[in-house]
């Protein structure tokens, strides 16, 4: 089947990034399936226990991106037994016994302990990105040993875990060199912030593109953080909830006019409609617009925000 040489194929097998075509890639001939697994550096595994993590890094030695899925979709509606299973820390001790290269994990339905965090934290240096959709078992210093651990991390992406919180000052422990910040959401977070730790990180984190916030972030914090990132594409607010004859309103305000590259926007988990007018001047960019969790923007104050996204292709309303 080689008409090219293997690294003429290579480069072409780098174009490839459907999992599944890479998947049929290798199927061709022993040849292609030896350049495939060589090049692969992004491996996605849809059950945790459909194959081991020590045949997941003699198939794939390169590995750099893991996507792990534990619990099946109906764990979100209580129907899986407790004891079920899905834990993070084989694969995670597996993938540090084997010295890979590991970059970014992104994990869904997992049991994530504090432990696994800290062993990812200080076995893969060139560790960039953190991505938990709907994991348990963890709790904030776990959040703190990878905030201090990973100098180079640039996504740290939390939605809709089970998160403990056991101190407020985990954003305190990024180091004062992270610069490197890209993506930073903590919007499932219950507990308190440390909101100074919180504005210098922003404010030294030059390239942060996504962020969003949990309930404990006030106005004037938001108002602060906005002034020092109006490259923000991505916006999560937190709690929503002034006196439009503040300062503090007119300030936000002033700020919000300022914040021309947002696109997306979302939170609104406290507010007040009376509120909503200091946002508008945002509105006419914005391609999507999520208030699912903004039970608070209901009747003529959802339809007047609408009204205002003329560029708006995706919305989600409770």
């Amino acid at each position: 089947m080689n008409y090219f040489p293997d690294e003429v194929i290579e480069q072409i097998f780098k174009a490839v990034t459907s999992q599944k075509d890479r998947n049929a890639v290798s199927l061709v001939c022993k040849s292609w399936y030896k350049i495939e697994r060589f090049s692969r550096d992004r491996v996605f595994i849809g059950n945790c226990y459909a194959i081991s993590p020590e045949r997941v890094i003699e198939r794939f030695p390169g590995l750099k991106s893991l996507t792990l899925k534990g619990k099946p979709h109906f764990a979100d509606f209580n129907l899986v037994p407790h004891e079920w299973g899905g834990f993070l820390q084989p694969w995670i001790e597996a993938l540090a016994d084997g010295r890979v290269g590991l970059e970014e994990l992104r994990l869904k339905r997992m049991i994530v302990s504090d432990e696994s965090l800290e062993l990812l934290s200080r076995s893969f240096p060139n560790f960039k990105s953190l991505v938990l959709v709907s994991c348990e078992g963890f709790t904030t210093d776990g959040l703190a040993a990878i905030a201090a651990n990973c100098r180079l991390l640039k996504e740290l992406d939390l939605q809709e875990n089970d998160i403990d919180d056991h101190r407020g000052h985990w954003l305190s422990c990024f180091p004062e060199s992270s610069t490197s910040l890209v993506s930073l959401n903590f919007a499932c977070l219950k507990g308190e912030i440390n909101l100074p730790a919180l504005e210098r990180l922003v404010g030294r984190s030059p390239n942060l593109k996504v962020l969003r916030l949990n309930r404990a972030v006030p106005p004037d914090t938001l108002q602060k953080v906005l002034a020092q990132a109006p490259q923000l594409v991505d916006l999560g607010t937190g709690s929503y909830f002034l006196d439009p004859d503040s300062d503090t309103y007119n300030k936000l305000k002033a700020t919000v006019v300022k914040c021309k590259s947002i696109k997306s926007l979302s939170g609104f988990l406290e507010v007040g409609p009376r509120c909503l007018p200091s946002i508008y001047p945002i509105l006419e960019n914005l391609t999507s617009l999520n208030l699912s969790y903004a039970p608070g923007v209901h009747g003529s104050e959802l339809i007047e925000l609408i009204r205002q996204c003329v560029k708006l292709q995706r919305l989600w309303a409770s």
